[in-house]
């Protein structure tokens, strides 16, 4: 690991999520190839369209997630945290890029490049398949996406959102729940709701004690609660 003046810390983020499920030998050869890269908010990792790149994970802030929609163009459907790993699609199928990351505010994440992909399949016996079930991991969070925009009351599917934001952030075990970077706007973007319906439901949510409201971030405080109103109206 390179440029990095909190290595053990950082490396403990790193393997909280997709990561923890892999071998001892896979974890250290990525360990030795990843190198720290900053971003402020607004920059991209890369675009919609890009050529086929390496993978990253986040470590510090958060970056959304953008696809394209023939219908709404390119729209925000996620926020990745501390812990997520990302990009892989296209270093699997050697496709141009179909989604967009961008630094939701100044972030910093471990990247691995291809060629440093390439060494870590040649050092590693299983190193593909390792690669490979990153795909299948962040295929979870897709597939609970799609779902979370299923549900058809608006406060129910907001709810489910912000389960979904608020509780995939394997990092936090360090330093336990924190707020997620995100405006009114970008999450009634993701629930397909009005800013006007976001901003009363939120409210309401708020007033029951099971979200925390600020400038520009929303935290959790009750997740039981939150969660037995979300599965209660469906």
């Amino acid at each position: 690991m390179k440029d990095e003046t909190r290595p053990d810390r950082t490396w403990r983020i790193a393997e909280s999520g997709w990561l923890a499920t892999r071998t001892p030998e896979f974890r250290q050869a990525l360990r030795e190839e990843v190198h720290m890269q900053r971003f402020e908010e607004g920059e991209y990792t890369h675009h919609i369209g890009d050529g086929p790149g390496g993978i990253y994970c986040v470590i510090e802030g958060s970056f959304g997630v953008y696809a394209s929609s023939d219908g709404a163009g390119v729209i925000l459907g996620h926020i990745l945290r501390p812990g997520a790993w990302f990009g892989q699609g296209p270093m699997i199928a050697d496709m141009p890029r179909y989604l967009a990351f961008k630094a939701m505010e100044p972030s910093r994440i471990l990247t691995l490049s291809l060629p440093s992909i390439d060494r870590v399949v040649r050092r590693v016996p299983d190193g593909q398949r390792q690669f490979l079930s990153l795909s299948e991991y962040n295929q979870l969070l897709m597939t609970r996406t799609i779902s979370d925009l299923l549900i058809r009351k608006a406060d129910l599917r907001l709810a489910s959102v912000l389960l979904r934001l608020l509780e995939i952030d394997t990092g936090s075990e360090l330093d336990g729940p924190t707020p997620c970077t995100v405006t009114q706007a970008e999450l009634s973007e993701m629930a397909n709701v009005s800013r006007h319906t976001a901003n009363a439901v939120l409210k309401r949510f708020a007033n029951e004690g099971w979200v925390q409201l600020g400038y520009g971030r929303i935290g959790l405080r009750d997740a039981a609660a939150l969660r037995s109103f979300a599965l209660a109206g469906q």
